[in-house]
């Protein structure tokens, strides 16, 4: 394998060298095939090394849970591309004649990866597996249309199956957040009738609170003469408003899932916390001195600023810093190393000593590993029966599983930079 895999990067330094220059668009056109033939063997190659991982179980000697996240891990893949090359190693190991058609570059990469995602529909997969060749006859179409028929398969399929339409809403019940690039957040989500109709009714039963709250507020300023328009929110703003009040009384409630002592924690980089706390007092003096000097605010750098949740979840400085001054928000600063230089005081809670340890890393600090900090268990890098202290310093943020993995000769440790190491009992370090 290894003299295979130079002879391919002895050719890509070959085609380096010569240069990319085609010299009519019949020769490009032929080089555009050329190229997606080898693509596709290079990502077919890719997927049958995840295949050989999972089946030779070697991703479990370093501790990971699966080939996906160990390949996720060292390959340095997005959680989309390791869940697409694991969808096309389910689908290759079941239609054999697709596998085959993929390896000898008759499949592209996008087809094989609709084809996982159809695969993946436990409901039509066996039904696939007898028609793989009417699959493999209609790659041979454009993506586009392909995607289209393929789909087409599987409502018709699917439709035509024992599950009412229903009981399938429930089984593909969902709700996801996810966070923009500029730290705003969007929610989308799908309940079958029953589930659905009890969500609704609380919704509405917040939303209605919320909806009086504001007309108390406007007949208070306008009397009874009070419209519509003179509502201080407008619907979408009283929905979004409700559905957070939901989440804050649930979290208030005693028989919550959230834990008695939880709490929110902002971390700052101290020198973006003392530029943000600047701009607010220079803006609070403006409001009160007619004669204030100027005040030109310092710009902030993205290779250092550092205003995020426990999990890594990017705030936005402006709203987080005023946020801080009138809610039950613990404030952490933190220098380069991640370790803690101020830990402030929220109200009703202990364990700042747990908190500082999980602020090293916003997820388990194992090779891989993506279980988010606040999962975590605040585990001592020196045993702590082996004189190991307890103090921040001497502790990492570990899921359970991996916690338990020291005990199997795994050492953890960081070195001055910050950077976490892990050594296997032979001495060799995972790669992080």
């Amino acid at each position: 394998m290894a003299e295979a895999i130079n002879t391919i990067a002895a050719g890509f330094a070959m085609l380096e060298q010569g240069g990319f220059n085609p010299a009519n668009e019949r020769d490009a056109i032929v080089s555009i095939k050329e190229f997606e033939s080898i693509r596709r063997a290079a990502d077919s190659a890719c997927v049958d090394l995840m295949a050989e991982i999972e089946n030779a179980c070697l991703h479990r000697s370093d501790g990971h849970a699966t080939a996906k996240a160990m390949v996720r891990h060292h390959a340095r893949l997005s959680g989309g591309e390791a869940a697409a090359r694991q969808r096309s190693v389910r689908v290759s190991a079941s239609c054999p004649e697709i596998a085959e058609a993929y390896r000898a570059g008759q499949l592209g990469t996008d087809q094989i990866r609709q084809l996982g995602r159809i695969h993946a529909n436990p409901r039509t997969r066996s039904r696939m597996v007898e028609r793989q060749g009417w699959f493999l006859d209609k790659a041979r179409l454009d993506y586009d249309d392909f995607a289209e028929r393929t789909n087409q398969w599987v409502r018709l399929t699917d439709e035509d199956g024992p599950t009412p339409p229903n009981e399938r809403a429930h089984e593909d019940r969902n709700v996801r957040f996810t966070q923009e690039f500029d730290t705003t957040w969007n929610m989308i989500g799908q309940f079958a009738s029953g589930q659905g109709f009890k969500v609704h009714e609380v919704f509405e039963h917040y939303l209605r609170a919320e909806t009086l709250a504001d007309w108390e507020k406007a007949r208070a300023e306008h009397g009874d003469a009070a419209t519509a328009d003179d509502l201080p929110r407008a619907i979408q703003q009283r929905r979004a408003d409700a559905f957070a009040q939901i989440f804050i009384d649930a979290a208030a409630n005693p028989n919550s899932a959230v834990p008695a002592d939880f709490v929110h924690h902002i971390f700052w980089d101290a020198d973006t916390f003392e530029e943000m706390a600047n701009r607010f007092l220079h803006d609070a003096l403006d409001e009160n001195t007619e004669d204030q000097e100027s005040f030109e605010p310092t710009a902030l750098d993205p290779d250092t600023t550092v205003c995020r949740s426990l999990d890594g979840v990017r705030l936005d400085p402006t709203e987080a810093f005023s946020t801080t001054l009138v809610a039950k928000i613990r404030r952490v600063l933190i220098d380069a190393r991640s370790t803690v230089v101020d830990l402030g005081v929220a109200r009703f809670f202990t364990g700042n000593a747990r908190h500082a340890v999980k602020i090293a890393s916003t997820t388990c600090v194992w090779p891989g590993c993506l279980t988010p900090s606040s999962a975590c268990e605040a585990d001592h890098l020196d045993e702590h029966g082996q004189g190991g202290r307890t103090n921040p310093g001497n502790g990492a943020p570990l899921c359970g599983k991996h916690s338990r993995w020291k005990q199997k000769g795994f050492t953890v440790w960081r070195d001055p930079a910050g950077q976490w190491h892990t050594v296997r009992p032979d001495g060799t370090e995972i790669p992080a």
